[in-house]
């Protein structure tokens, strides 16, 4: 079923006064955080910043240029070894496209709101944050999000039902499952002892519970933010890969349409992009037998009935807090690894090929020493997967869970 959310377009702001707030966001910008960039770019740059009010159809041309650079250069080689100053000219360029285009734009319309949008979730994905104004970006993203959530109507949406499920036959041992356990008896019998385990009412106070259900509240707070779906059941296969596209052509295409591809919101950084999502969401405390400061790793799951992530290991620790539908999980224990056929390819060898689900004996004839443990994982509940634990994820219905990941 595809769901029309837009309704009637109602009374936009002016576009001076929408202007002047998202000029006003620029007050800590400094050039000095892009010093290596070519003197040409980084003078056009700060020429444009200096007085945004007098940016013309010309000064796009050069944005863009800029851009497309930055593009070219972030792209060579390895993510990991991109220099920040690339990816913080990105996010100040994305800033100036967005002024341009909302100041030569006619009037504040929906379809300005979108591409704005576009706009700036390109920078927030490809650029970083600026050291004197990290939230640059966020804040604008903030601001016309607003403006168009109070400017039109969404129409009610619910996620399609899906009949309750129950635990199938699987040859494997139940998780255990405990009711809210005292930080001690946590860290002493499940962090220390690297033993997983099912945690109950200990998110029950979350507003993400009951405000997710509803595709309405996730189309107005986040509907017109582009996000990298994966497209494809699972990461493994051939003809796997990404695609940009907002969170509303997601819900659209491939929450509410069961005969296209698969399409899954996986292991993304949505809190980060869309922090008003954050305010329904609380860090549980057992985050907090960490062996360093890193901050936690956050994560957004979001997809529909079939989604799977094949059976692999994460280096950290993990509690998958389900919020919305059932997802069925198996764990191994790390000392069953050889059991489990892991890929010989380096990019893939903490994924096993084994699927727990019908192994194929034949195939995989050490699976049958292999001693696999098996949950539905509930709205509500807490799942802990220590570090290195095998673990196998399908979605039995529409689905959002949220992953913690510390070490």
């Amino acid at each position: 079923m595809r769901c029309s959310t837009i309704g009637t377009e109602n009374t936009m702001p002016p576009l001076t006064d929408v202007l002047q707030k998202l000029d006003d966001f620029k007050v800590n910008i400094s050039i000095t955080e892009i010093q290596e960039l070519s003197l040409a770019c980084r003078a056009t740059l700060k020429d444009l910043l200096h007085d945004t009010k007098a940016i013309e159809k010309s000064d796009v041309i050069q944005i863009q240029a800029i851009l497309d650079y930055m593009h070219e250069q972030i792209n060579i080689g390895n993510w990991r070894d991109v220099k920040p100053f690339l990816r913080r000219t990105i996010t100040i360029a994305s800033y100036l496209k967005l002024l341009a285009h909302i100041k030569l734009s006619d009037a504040l319309t929906e379809n300005v709101l979108r591409d704005s949008l576009k706009i700036i979730d390109h920078g927030i994905i490809f650029g970083c944050p600026l050291e004197k104004e990290p939230k640059l970006l966020h804040n604008c993203a903030s601001y016309l999000n607003e403006i168009f959530a109070q400017s039109h109507t969404i129409k009610p949406i619910q996620l399609p039902s899906s009949p309750k499920t129950s635990v199938k036959e699987y040859n494997a041992t139940p998780l255990e499952i405990l009711d809210r356990p005292s930080m001690e008896h946590f860290l002493t019998n499940y962090i220390l002892a690297e033993k997983p385990v099912i945690l109950v009412n200990c998110i029950s106070h979350w507003p993400a519970l009951k405000k997710w259900q509803d595709q309405t509240y996730l189309i107005k707070l986040a509907g017109l933010r582009t996000v990298a779906i994966e497209i494809g059941r699972e990461y493994t296969e051939t003809d796997w890969t990404q695609k940009l596209m907002t969170v509303e052509e997601f819900i659209n295409n491939h929450i509410y349409n069961s005969n296209g591809s698969t399409g899954y919101l996986a292991q993304y950084q949505l809190f980060d992009q869309v922090p008003e999502l954050k305010n329904d969401i609380t860090e549980p405390e057992y985050c907090c037998f960490s062996d360093d400061n890193d901050p936690v790793d956050i994560m957004a799951w979001y997809g529909p009935k079939g989604t799977v992530s094949p059976l692999h290991h994460d280096p950290k620790r993990n509690l998958l807090a389900q919020v919305v539908g059932e997802k069925q999980i198996f764990l191994f224990s790390p000392e069953d690894s050889e059991f489990l056929y892991p890929h010989e390819h380096e990019l893939l060898s903490n994924t096993a090929r084994v699927d727990p689900r019908k192994p194929n004996l034949e195939s995989y004839p050490k699976y049958k020493d292999a001693k696999p443990y098996y949950c539905i994982l509930r709205p509500g509940q807490l799942l802990y997967i220590p570090p290195k634990w095998w673990h196998f994820v399908e979605s039995l219905s529409v689905s959002f869970s949220v992953s913690f990941w510390w070490t």
